[in-house]
């Protein structure tokens, strides 16, 4: 008796349906017609993309096609949605003589006529997949603009997603949102916040430790601030975009998500947080004036030491000496507190509600972004004058459009963020306080913690910028220079 493979496949578009009432359908069907032409039979039955090749019951098929004799599908499409890929199947069953049987009619591979009705038959599936996928794409960006949540079934940590499709706060989920964000204003490194999580307990939706990976994706997802936002890509290319802000309830208001882009911006050398419990007030400050690298500390089990500096530069090391850690903070120190006095000069105009002058920088710093802005859109339009006139390629083309729009996107969010904080020039009680908490910390530095006192250092001071001025070697008698340290202020 002819031994056939039955071919299941359950295609994406049919995930939301029954799978198994589904596959029970197509099994039953095929296995009458199995009968009906007297064939005993195998099964193969996954649930995979008709334009996946990576399909490991298919590709168990035609490893064994040999022993088969014919090939039952529900259709063609079920093979292959893939043009190339079909005819690599195809040229496979003719070279086993494997006929076709589908519900529709049998397809003998050996006649001219049904070759050419199986490769037409390929070709109109895939024309059929793209089009779903088209629709499919366009479907989720006009729900996206409606303000639902169409980017997956998975939701994000923080909400449930209500009969509307509409994203809804989680109040036990969304605490762990907003301390991951509150714990990065305070500098907090992602790796000592997922340290914090998993001490308290807090785990994901599915019970799993949340990762640095979670955290760092987490604070930058716009979904967070209300926003719902959708793109359509068309080979790796985004050819339609949807951001519908106040599209849900925010977790985390706008000003603050705002700030912590700002944060995530500035901490882009991986060296602006808190990212291990601090020992020496200048801990993770110090940084060397000759190269930028940062300039480590060490003890002899009495004193402090700045280490010397021994980064390599094009093969050569930067050989500044190091110097006694004691003395430059004695000197920071002391300058940080020679600034008490632009510290109350500035609680006093807040006291007095005369906010011109943080206005007018605030202004200015806009006025800078625009003017950012307006070179980046003309060198946009230029681009396109360029590409149309054939001076650039189409991959040059859409390298340089890509890197444009990133640039344009960040400085809309940072003039966004100007725009938050001349709204905010009112609410001036919160500023009020961080000064006088900044001042009367200025007069005990030397009392208070390492570790407290760092923390509060970093809430003001970039980086410090320190150099022995002295090349580093073994004799011990020569005479030092003067040493630079210079304050690099946030």
């Amino acid at each position: 008796m002819p031994l056939a493979a039955i071919y299941l496949r359950l295609s994406r578009n049919e995930e939301q349906l029954d799978i198994e009432e589904i596959l029970t359908n197509h099994r039953n069907a095929l296995i009458k017609l199995a009968n009906q032409h007297k064939l005993t039979y195998d099964i193969y039955q996954e649930i995979s993309s008709g334009v996946n090749t990576e399909r490991p019951q298919l590709n168990l098929l035609l490893d064994n096609l040999d022993e088969y004799d014919y090939l039952l599908v529900m259709d063609i499409d079920r093979i292959s949605r893939d043009n190339a890929y079909a005819e690599q199947i195809k040229t496979m069953l003719i070279a086993n003589d494997i006929k076709i049987l589908t519900p529709q009619g049998a397809i003998d591979l050996t006649q001219e006529s049904n070759e050419m009705m199986f490769s037409f038959q390929a070709m109109l599936a895939n024309f059929e997949y793209k089009q779903i996928r088209k629709r499919l794409g366009r479907g989720r960006l006009a729900a996206a603009e409606q303000g639902r949540w169409t980017m997956s079934n998975q939701v994000p940590l923080g909400y449930a997603k209500n009969e509307d499709q509409k994203l809804v706060v989680v109040e036990e989920e969304a605490k762990i949102i907003r301390y991951i964000f509150q714990k990065t204003l305070e500098r907090v490194s992602a790796n000592e916040i997922a340290k914090q999580l998993d001490m308290l307990g807090w785990r994901s939706r599915r019970g799993k430790i949340l990762t640095t990976s979670h955290i760092s994706s987490a604070r930058k997802n716009v979904v967070y601030r209300g926003v719902v936002q959708a793109k359509r890509r068309v080979n790796g290319r985004v050819v339609d975009e949807v951001f519908v802000e106040d599209a849900h309830e925010a977790i985390i208001p706008k000003k603050q998500f705002l700030e912590v882009q700002q944060i995530l911006e500035e901490n882009k050398d991986k060296t602006f947080f808190n990212k291990k419990k601090a020992t020496r007030r200048l801990q993770n400050l110090i940084y060397c004036n000759c190269c930028g690298r940062k300039r480590y500390l060490q003890t002899d089990g009495q004193h402090d030491f700045i280490k010397s500096c021994s980064y390599k530069i094009s093969n050569n090391s930067c050989k500044d000496r190091g110097a006694k850690y004691i003395e430059v903070e004695r000197f920071v120190l002391q300058k940080i507190k020679e600034r008490k006095a632009d510290f109350e000069q500035e609680l006093k105009k807040i006291k007095s509600l005369d906010t011109t002058e943080i206005e007018q920088k605030l202004l200015v710093e806009k006025a800078a972004l625009e003017k950012q802005l307006d070179k980046f859109e003309k060198r946009q339009r230029n681009l396109n004058v360029m590409r149309m006139d054939g001076e650039i390629s189409k991959t040059e083309f859409a390298d340089i459009k890509e890197e444009n729009e990133q640039q344009i996107k960040r400085i809309l969010q940072e003039i966004e963020l100007k725009n938050t904080q001349l709204e905010n020039l009112d609410s001036t009680e919160e500023q009020q306080e961080r000064l006088e908490y900044t001042i009367g910390m200025l007069d005990k530095l030397e009392e208070i913690e390492p570790e407290d006192c760092n923390a509060f250092l970093k809430t003001f001071i970039k980086k410090i910028l320190f150099s022995s001025n002295t090349t580093t070697d073994h004799d011990t008698k020569k005479e030092r220079a003067t040493s630079t340290i210079d304050i690099v202020w946030l």
